[in-house]
């Protein structure tokens, strides 16, 4: 798939700007908030991507990179 594309059979599309995805990765606003705002567009079935989200993993901000 070239950069930029899109799967044919994809259950859900989200666009969003590079900015929006910094705020959400920042924790600075939820994916919600920028859905809301208009900055995230989700095409399809949303729940599908939702699903997704619940299987990443949540870390602490400051973790231990190398410990004693």
């Amino acid at each position: 798939m070239p950069i930029g594309g899109y799967a044919k059979d994809a259950d859900a599309t989200m666009t969003l700007s590079r900015d929006a995805l910094n705020r959400i990765v920042l924790k600075e606003q939820t994916l919600k908030e920028e859905q809301d705002k208009g900055d995230v567009k989700i095409t399809g079935d949303s729940q599908k991507l939702n699903e997704l989200l619940g299987y990443m993993d949540k870390f602490d901000f400051w973790f231990n990179i190398v410990t004693p």
